[in-house]
């Protein structure tokens, strides 16, 4: 048997249908003074963005749009923050000098401390100085001392540096 040969037929492409131009979702936020406050005081009293905007029912994205948009907000927001830093140290004072929970009594009685107290407390603790740090290094930040070790600290430190000059040897010929 023959093949019988189909003629070529070119296949055209239909072009793709265009999307429609994508819409904002949800209701528009409207940034009020009041509002912009209640963030800030969040952000100060040591409430993380994320439950801010939760609490309120306001997008993140809308809150780093502010942000980024608007300098007078990003500064007081700035300001929430450095005195979140305070509320974290405060914090850490309350946690370290908290011990309702550090013992437990056993069955028979008798009082054991409770290590997972202890270590979570811990951990609050530490995290929170972490923080702290981060948002304040300045004040709360690990200090960075430069010492001079031997001699007299009031003398400028000498270095000293010796250039010689080697004299080069010829190729003879």
């Amino acid at each position: 048997m023959s093949e019988v040969k189909k003629p070529a037929v070119k296949s055209v492409r239909k072009p793709a249908p265009k999307k429609p131009a994508k819409r904002k979702v949800g209701a528009p936020t409207i940034k009020t003074p009041a509002l912009l406050e209640k963030i800030c005081t969040g952000i100060a009293m040591g409430v993380s963005a994320r439950a801010m905007c939760l609490e309120l029912k306001i997008s993140q994205r809308v809150l780093w749009n502010w942000l980024a948009s608007d300098e007078e907000f990003m500064q007081q927001y700035a300001r929430a923050k450095e005195r979140c830093a305070d509320v974290y140290a405060e914090e850490i004072i309350e946690i370290a000098d908290d011990n309702r929970f550090d013992i437990r009594v056993k069955d028979d009685g008798s009082e054991v401390t409770d290590n997972e107290v202890v270590q979570r407390s811990r951990l609050r603790v530490d995290a929170r100085k972490w923080y702290a740090s981060k948002l304040a290094p300045k004040k709360y930040g690990d200090r960075v001392v430069n010492e001079h070790e031997g001699g007299d600290p009031d003398k400028p430190l000498l270095s000293k540096i010796e250039i010689s000059f080697v004299p080069t040897q010829k190729p003879q010929s």
